[in-house]
């Protein structure tokens, strides 16, 4: 039967019924599948046909996803497509051949278009209504692109069923972004460089008073003459060939040399694998950050540190 293009199911697509080894139109439903081609032909996304549909008394309510299924079946155009290949005109068709292959290539366009996701939290952050972890959505305008996280709920219904709509990626990122270079600017690499910098000054120092008391004790000799000229001069020669001295740094310059080399450094994708969840209130602000294995809320530790 595969070979010769047969149906092997008797599970008919919505809009067709099964009879006799073959699919046969169902005319309550067949209207509503013309009418998700003509739409998505029109431009028209699977969420926004499904409310046209939900709004338009003739036609049967799909979901969002069903709507894509009906777009991506080839057996509306009376098509049948298995591992032997392809054959048409295998049953009654609902839409015609040109307007199936037209809807595929506005999926394969859209497709194209395409690009590695650019956002930055994704399966990070928790919808501040249902706790379910927000997906990306992008809206392509004529002359630029807006990304959103939005709940996956709402994706998946034609209507809103969760209360949080989305937030724009952009500015959550730099939000985000922000927290973790203050925090880490505060608290771990401006404390480690600090004590790192005040360790070798007190080297220094104590290379340099000892320095002074081989030169006081130099001297001494010379006054006693316990060493020549000669020697006197090649010792302190000796001395002053010692690694240049560090200039004393300043706790602000410490801190702006930090600020600057976090600023250029610190991207999100760096900081992705450790972040483990992100929560934001129903507002839209920015209230918590957690690493991984930390249960240490770094935006509570920011806003805290400010205060002080």
């Amino acid at each position: 039967k595969a070979k010769q293009g047969r149906l092997i199911t008797t599970h008919a697509p919505f809009g067709y019924d099964y009879h006799n080894g073959t699919f046969i139109i169902n005319q309550n439903e067949s209207p509503t599948v013309k009418a998700v081609f003509n739409y998505y032909i029109k431009g028209h996304g699977y969420k926004k046909i499904a409310q046209l549909l939900e709004e338009d008394d003739t036609f049967i309510n799909r979901q969002p996803y069903q709507v894509r299924n009906i777009i991506m079946n080839p057996n509306y155009c009376g098509r049948v497509i298995n591992q032997y290949g392809q054959f048409d005109n295998m049953f009654p068709s609902i839409v015609s051949a040109n307007v199936y292959e037209q809807a595929q290539r506005l999926r394969s366009q859209k497709q194209t278009k395409q690009t590695p996701s650019d956002n930055q939290l994704k399966q990070k952050i928790k919808c501040p209504c249902c706790n379910a972890t927000l997906t990306n959505m992008t809206v392509r305008k004529k002359n630029h692109i807006l990304r959103y996280y939005v709940c996956p709920k709402n994706l998946n219904a034609s209507r809103f069923v969760c209360d949080f709509k989305g937030i724009n990626a952009q500015t959550l990122e730099d939000k985000v972004l922000k927290v973790c270079q203050d925090f880490y600017q505060d608290h771990h690499i401006y404390a480690k460089i600090k004590n790192a910098i005040d360790k070798r000054l007190k080297r220094q120092r104590n290379t340099e008073t000892h320095h002074t008391l081989t030169q006081e004790k130099l001297i001494e000799k010379l006054a006693q003459g316990i060493i020549d000229a000669e020697t006197f001069r090649k010792q302190m020669q000796s001395l002053h060939q010692q690694p240049q001295r560090i200039t004393s740094i300043s706790e602000h310059q410490i801190q702006h040399t930090i600020q600057n080399i976090i600023q250029k450094r610190f991207t999100l994708n760096i900081l992705y694998p450790y972040i483990e969840t992100i929560h934001i209130a129903k507002d839209k602000n920015l209230i918590g950050i957690y690493f991984k294995n930390e249960p240490l809320n770094i935006v509570n530790q920011t806003m805290q540190s400010s205060i002080a």
